[in-house]
């Protein structure tokens, strides 16, 4: 494994340093291409995370199978002015590899030029989840009891979350059920308009603005409710993490909702903006409580069915296999 100093973010050792640009600074790129050099003679497959990563691998000597990841395809929303640009550079980098791993159906379907066999749809791994306190602790600590109805939502305070639609449903909600609470658990730029809005809306008194949580997966599993109210999203970790907690999610259409909950069995997924229909889906779960359990029952059986690391490990490693 090799990149930026620290890649693997602690997870194990790094066997060197690639300086893989965050631009798209041709030197940069040159400058990681040189640096990947002396470590191609000895492999058999080359793999690639994410579009820089994937443009300093292809093109080497000596030529190797090339596999390469992409996170999400170029959104105008997220690239800015720089997407057109960027859009031009996935899909020539793309048509030069072997194989393109998408994490989600409707991200391998937006993959512009990239042969269909080329494809291969894998998920992407990360550890079961564990508390490391109790639902009776977390909730002590938010000041509710065991019987309040809580609904978390685990997310960066950004754009991206959509946080307007988020406070238009919990008003919503609070109309209708005026003990429940609201937890946000993260930080971010957004912060202060979101503030702004709940105390417009008159419903800032029922909502916790816990900030970053070292371990966000604690309040999660303290919650009867998950939500997601991005306008995108690729693989959102809080949706993995909410179902193998048996936590119930009421999400918008982006990333992987649409595959894991499109039959309502374990929540149930929203147009993107839609802050009735999170509204009413959350009313829907939080007054039902035994379909809310069966919900939960469902979340646990679909994350252990699609988010298994041994699984999508294999997956992956089937992908070299057909290279190798």
């Amino acid at each position: 494994m090799v990149g930026p100093a620290g890649v693997l973010g602690g997870l194990g050792p790094q066997a060197g340093e690639v300086p893989v640009p965050a631009g798209l600074s041709p030197a940069g790129l040159l400058m990681a291409r040189a640096a990947l050099r002396s470590w191609r003679p000895p492999a058999a497959v080359l793999h690639a995370h994410g579009l820089k990563a994937a443009w300093a691998a292809v093109g080497g000597r000596p030529r190797r199978p090339l596999v390469v990841t992409v996170h999400n395809v170029v959104l105008d929303v997220a690239a800015g002015r720089s997407a057109a640009v960027q859009r031009r550079l996935e899909r020539a980098v793309l048509r030069r590899a072997d194989r393109v791993i998408a994490p989600t159906t409707a991200i391998a379907a937006g993959l512009d030029g990239v042969r269909p066999e080329r494809i291969r749809v894998v998920l992407p791994a990360s550890p079961w989840p564990v508390p490391r306190r109790s639902r009776a602790e977390v909730r002590d600590d938010w000041g509710v009891g065991d019987h309040t109805p809580v609904v978390v939502c685990t997310a960066r305070l950004h754009p991206q979350k959509d946080l307007s639609t988020l406070a238009e449903a919990w008003e919503g909600v609070h109309a209708e059920i005026p003990d429940a609470r609201l937890v946000v658990v993260g930080e971010g730029p957004s912060r202060s308009d979101l503030e702004s809005d709940l105390v417009r809306r008159g419903v800032d008194g029922s909502v916790l603005l816990r900030g970053f949580s070292p371990h966000a997966v604690d309040e999660l599993a303290a919650a009867d409710l998950s939500w997601i109210t991005s306008r995108w999203e690729a693989v959102p970790l809080v949706l993995a993490e909410s179902l193998a907690l048996g936590v119930p999610v009421v999400s918008t259409a982006v990333g992987l909702a649409p595959d894991l909950l499109g039959d309502g069995g374990a929540g149930t997924v929203v147009p993107v903006g839609d802050a009735q229909g999170v509204a009413e889906a959350t009313l829907g779960l939080l007054r039902d409580d035994a379909r809310r359990a069966e919900a939960a029952a469902r979340a646990r059986s679909v994350a252990t069915e699609h988010f298994d690391p041994g699984r999508q490990s294999g997956a992956v490693l089937d992908v070299y296999r057909e290279l190798w």
